[in-house]
């Protein structure tokens, strides 16, 4: 099964995500949108997982967030890696304990290493993924990609709201021709 783990976002992070994504989505940018309701930000992609190892899994994430508080963040602007003139991901920024997300982030990495899971390469920037621009036929730039730039000045800026941020979850993801279905697999909560 194919599975991941991720903080949690409150519901009015997902209701500002949404209105970022009614505004983007007029640029006309062949932008595959993530549905809000999905909306997360991964600390560790997993990949395929044997059923058979969840047990293991849960208990080295459990391990992983002992006597870890809930964090406290704020949304602050939107923008495309790798920039805005070549996006390949729209996203969200968090601003407030980002430091510590990044140690939680860490430390779950750490946990899953035992297990078999290749740690990341990429340094972890603490993001929410709005949707990823697909990838024209030819080589060249993104479709669209100079009004999707534009549309992203035009809210790049616009903060969000602030929240705690207190479960950690174990995600399975299902694949389907009309987007991805999330079941959670297991929670932890941050003290």
């Amino acid at each position: 099964m194919r599975s991941f783990i991720a903080l949690e976002m409150p519901g009015e992070v997902k209701e500002h995500a949404a209105g970022l994504i009614r505004e983007l989505r007029p640029s006309g940018a062949d932008v595959k949108w993530v549905a809000p309701h999905n909306l997360h930000l991964t600390l560790k992609f997993l990949g395929e997982v044997d059923p058979g190892a969840t047990a293991d899994i849960i208990a080295a994430l459990e391990n992983a967030c002992a006597g870890r508080t809930a964090l406290s963040l704020a949304v602050t602007g939107c923008g495309a890696f790798p920039q805005p003139r070549a996006p390949r991901v729209v996203w969200m920024g968090l601003e407030g304990e980002v430091a510590q997300l990044a140690e939680l982030a860490q430390a779950v990495e750490a946990a899953m290493e035992p297990l078999g899971f290749e740690p990341e390469k990429r340094a972890f920037r603490p993001h929410l993924t709005l949707g990823r621009v697909r990838r024209p036929r030819r080589v060249g730039k993104a479709p669209n990609a100079a009004p999707l730039a534009r549309a992203l000045a035009g809210v790049g800026q616009a903060a969000g709201p602030s929240f705690r941020a207190g479960r950690v979850i174990l995600m399975k993801s299902t694949l389907t021709k009309s987007g991805p279905i999330y079941e959670p697999l297991h929670r932890v909560t941050l003290v």
